[in-house]
Formats: C-alpha cells, sequence, structure tokens
C-alpha cells in the first residue's frame, strides 16, 4: 500500500482500493505519481503549488476511464467521484460532475 493510500484509508473510511488501481492501470501511473501529477513547482523558489491545468487532464482521464468501461449516468459519475475522493484525502481538491438525478 502506497503512502497515498495509506492516508486516503485513514481519512476516508471505506475506499475502493480496486477501482483506484484500475484506474491507474488504465493511465500507466500510481496512486502516488497520481497525486504528484497535480502539483508544478516554481522554477525559482521550489514551491509546490496545485496545477489547475492537471487537475483538467485527470478530469478528462476520468471521463475516458468510466467511458472504456461502459458506465454511464449515475454509476460514472460515481465511480469517478471514488478517484476524485483520494485525490481530496490527497491535498488535491478536483470536482467533476453531480448525479442531480434521482
Amino acid at each position: 500500500m502506497t503512502g497515498a493510500v495509506a492516508r486516503w484509508r485513514a481519512t476516508a473510511g471505506r475506499v475502493d482500493e480496486d477501482l483506484l488501481a484500475d484506474f491507474c492501470h488504465h493511465i500507466g501511473t500510481t496512486p502516488d505519481e497520481l497525486v504528484t501529477f497535480c502539483f508544478l513547482c516554481r522554477r525559482d523558489t521550489g514551491e509546490r503549488f496545485l496545477s489547475v491545468r492537471r487537475r483538467a487532464v485527470v478530469n478528462t482521464w476520468l471521463d475516458e476511464f468510466v467511458a472504456a468501461r461502459g458506465w454511464t449516468g449515475k454509476e460514472a459519475v460515481v465511480r469517478a467521484n471514488v478517484v476524485r475522493g483520494f485525490l481530496i484525502h490527497n491535498g488535491v481538491p478536483i470536482q467533476g460532475a453531480v448525479w442531480l438525478r434521482g
């Protein structure tokens, strides 16, 4: 278990590690690398900051992932939000679609 997954498990309670692992395999990365991807580092100061553009890329990857699995509607939103929850619990605020129908 990676540090990011351990942090997610400790702070979120119930988690779906299999779904996260499947998503990471789909994009060719690890959970820790996924979190790191969402940050950039200022050249002059070395300060780490969140990238709006990279979070948008992650949302695109999530859309492609759920489509590739054939998930639609509420199922697609819920499953993509599992990965977003992982990122949020690791300091990466990210938003996606919200399911508004019953």
